[in-house]
């Protein structure tokens, strides 16, 4: 009888022992396969989102802009006229000048500076910046605002002139027609004008 209690004691023990580490086991069962899972998983999804940042940033270098032939044409200078032509050329009358600016790009800017001879403004010193301005080859075309019920618009070129250097009174000629714009209504360029056109030369200052 002593033995079949040990027997059946030794066999209970066993039974519980089993019992909690079959629980136990159980318990890691829920976790660690899980974790094994995820692990197995996620080296392959790691590996997929670096494939993924790699052709997007070899797409992105793909993508970016190069420039067409066309467009490096389109950049260009659009003058022919020689780099230096830029300056301040005579005008009508002593104290007037013409400033002359085209950058390397070829864009013109510049105004007339003349001195007013209305009633009003007589002997004023009056500035007509450039309004709208074209350089092609080596023509050049521009129209200043208006000021005082007058407005100018020039179309022509810049030539050499007699000047032996740069620095030279009239090394440069600017020649064309000057027009002079009367309109109807002083500050309106669309409206009724009358104008005057003359051939004109006009030569680069000394600087």
């Amino acid at each position: 009888m002593a033995n079949l209690y040990s027997h059946e004691r030794g066999s209970r023990l066993k039974r519980e022992v089993s019992t909690r580490i079959f629980g136990l086991l159980g318990l890691g069962g829920v976790c660690i396969p899980g974790a094994v899972a995820q692990t197995t998983m996620q080296t392959p999804e790691l590996r997929q989102r670096t494939q993924t940042a790699r052709a997007s940033a070899t797409a992105a270098a793909d993508q970016k802009p190069q420039q067409s032939p066309a467009s490096a044409a389109s950049s260009a200078p659009s003058t022919t006229l020689p780099a230096d032509v830029s300056g301040a050329y005579a005008f009508d009358r002593a104290n007037e000048s013409i400033e002359v600016d085209i950058d390397r790009r070829g864009k013109l800017t510049g105004y007339i500076t003349r001195l007013g001879d209305e009633e009003t403004d007589s002997n004023t010193p009056l500035t007509y910046f450039f309004d709208h301005t074209a350089v092609q080859g080596d023509q050049l075309q521009f129209e200043t605002k208006v000021v005082h019920g007058l407005w100018y618009s020039f179309m022509g070129t810049i030539v050499r002139g007699s000047g032996q250097t740069r620095d030279d009174e009239g090394y440069y000629i600017l020649r064309g027609t000057l027009s002079v714009h009367h309109p109807s209504d002083e500050g309106d360029k669309s409206s009724q004008e009358t104008v005057e056109q003359r051939k004109v030369k006009y030569k680069s200052l000394a600087q």
